[in-house]
């Protein structure tokens, strides 16, 4: 009798230890990356210049997603404002990731509130770095239920 005791006392204590384990280590967001599986990013076409103009990209679901900046200089450690319009997509959010791509400048983590019906507004700032024309990669990231699906824009900086 007392083994068997023992026996479910221990598996009680395993089954709690391994459920306080599994909650410190595993995130939310790897959950949702493992049942999801990885962001299938599509890349803005080379000739849009983001100085100049909007640029739009097509997802693979079909579904549009245009960046602009303002101002259109670009500047570095100063306020910019993006501006990101959608077409297929209705969320409340999305998910904005700048990074730069020729030297390690951090990352910076946005969500894009949306402002009306396809319209999402955010406002970030570029660090500056001394050996300047830095080239960044805007990571626009639509977190659906069943998949994740995603636009990357370039542009370049100068000092």
């Amino acid at each position: 009798m007392e083994t068997r005791k023992f026996f479910k006392l221990l598996f009680l204590e395993t089954i709690l230890l391994l459920s306080v384990g599994a909650y410190f280590l595993i995130s939310s967001s790897d959950i949702y990356r493992w049942y999801v599986g990885n962001t299938n990013f599509a890349k803005q076409k080379k000739g849009c210049d983001l100085h100049n103009k909007a640029c739009s990209v097509n997802l693979k679901n079909g579904s549009v997603i245009t960046l602009s900046i303002i101002p259109k200089t670009i500047p570095l450690m100063k306020p910019i404002k993006l501006n990101v319009t959608t077409k297929g997509i209705n969320l409340e959010k999305l998910s904005l990731k700048v990074f730069a791509t020729n030297m390690n400048m951090g990352l910076i983590e946005k969500s894009l509130k949306r402002v009306k019906k396809d319209t999402y507004k955010g406002e970030i700032t570029l660090p500056a770095c001394i050996v300047g024309n830095m080239i960044w990669n805007v990571n626009i990231i639509a977190n659906e239920p069943s998949k994740s699906l995603g636009a990357t824009f370039v542009f370049q900086t100068t000092r």
